[in-house]
């Protein structure tokens, strides 16, 4: 068992929801009531807690951060594939941006639109000239569209949007050294390993994943994906497959990174 008291973790990439419900289903309890209790166990003292535009609503993200404003970044969320053009989306951004958001969700996959649709990148845009921290789901296959490699998709936001942070949630999975290559050339990047260091785990990503923690620390988060995996889980992984690694390199990943977006 890893002595938690004496690292200290913050967390890229959290959920709640209102009725606990995760997905439109009940096999995760993604409870704010649940979601304090693992923090809690897992000594994990700050969290991104992400809101999924039709998923888990901006507006329970709100409510849990007023009610727990030193434990969460709020982090809302649009559809851009919603919007009626990309001044329609860059008013929408504007709108989350005034009301204390801190950071814009964009999940194209979930919400169904290509993820570089001229209003999703008018979103990234408009976050950067406000100073909100865009967290982009990087796993962009889906049934109704067909998109080029994870690495090729980013090349094209991290050229059109230098003015924007933007963080690789996922770090592009199984995609991922390709991935390390682009948030290599462009410090605006920031590749993110939630969910992807449990769902992966014993495959050969693994290597992958210490590779690029050893080798890109100064720009690499990590974060459990709640509720689909709990901060004890993603700890134990981590440093499982970080073992030896220099400490302040760690330190870094585990906590630094992410205090320095939004200290």
């Amino acid at each position: 068992m890893f002595e938690y008291d004496l690292v200290e973790y913050f967390d890229s990439l959290v959920h709640a929801t209102s009725d606990g419900l995760w997905l439109g289903g009940d096999r995760y309890d993604a409870s704010i009531k649940r979601l304090l209790q693992e923090m809690d166990k897992a000594e994990v003292r700050r969290a991104c807690l992400v809101a999924i535009a039709d998923f888990a609503e901006s507006a329970d993200v709100y409510q849990f951060w007023q009610g727990y404003p030193d434990r969460f970044v709020p982090i809302g969320s649009m559809n851009p594939g919603r919007a009626e053009d990309p001044q329609a989306a860059t008013r929408a951004v504007y709108a989350l941006a005034e009301q204390g958001f801190q950071g814009l969700k964009l999940h194209s996959r979930l919400n169904e639109y290509h993820p570089l649709d001229p209003r999703a990148l008018a979103a990234i845009q408009a976050a950067g000239a406000v100073g909100m921290v865009v967290f982009l789901d990087t796993l962009f296959r889906q049934r109704r569209h067909a998109t080029a490699p994870a690495a090729d998709i980013i090349d094209r936001i991290a050229l059109a949007c230098p003015g924007t942070q933007v963080v690789l949630l996922h770090g592009g999975a199984s995609e991922m050294l390709q991935v390390f290559e682009i948030v290599r050339m462009h410090a605006h990047l920031i590749l993110d390993l939630s969910f992807t260091l449990l769902r992966y785990g014993g495959s050969s990503l693994e290597k992958d994943m210490r590779f690029v923690c050893e080798n890109l620390d100064q720009r690499v988060t990590v974060g459990s994906d709640f509720p689909e995996y709990t901060q004890q889980e993603m700890i134990e992984m981590f440093e499982s497959i970080t073992d030896g690694l220099p400490e302040d390199k760690l330190n870094r990943i585990r906590h630094d990174n992410l205090a320095e977006l939004f200290s």
